[in-house]
């Protein structure tokens, strides 16, 4: 199983390097990088490639409506059982580097989305059940 991580720049490569960083694991992703160079069959014939040598589960795009998107659209005909996800961040190739479905990992990165208050970040509870700084 592989998934394709795709954005524009090198957003999809700085993912899969920093997932590395983290957890050790890289053989699920293939990252491709949508430069200004490249245009939309570009980048469905990368996909087409990848897809041929791998067992791609998804492909993972920054956000609707750009370029890798909508290339993953048109792959999409020629690969139905490959699921197309938006949204690409750190936090989702964390989950799925760890072993989480797609819907467990989006789920998952869903909820690291959050506002964090410094103040309250760094309270830790003591035996007691009391809040200490």
């Amino acid at each position: 199983m592989a998934y394709i991580l795709a954005g524009h720049g090198q957003y999809a490569v700085a993912i899969q390097k920093s997932c590395q960083m983290i957890t050790g694991q890289t053989e699920l992703f293939r990252a491709v990088s949508f430069t200004e160079d490249m245009s939309v069959e570009n980048v469905t014939e990368t996909y087409r490639k990848i897809c041929k040598e791998n067992n791609v589960s998804a492909i993972i795009v920054d956000f609707i409506g750009g370029t890798p998107a909508n290339a993953a659209l048109i792959v999409q005909t020629e690969f139905p059982d490959v699921e197309i996800v938006s949204g690409l961040s750190l936090s989702l190739a964390l989950q799925l580097s760890l072993g989480e479905s797609t819907d467990g990992a989006i789920l998952g990165a869903k909820e690291m989305l959050t506002i964090v208050q410094p103040k309250n970040q760094f309270l830790v509870q003591s035996d007691e059940g009391e809040e200490e700084e």
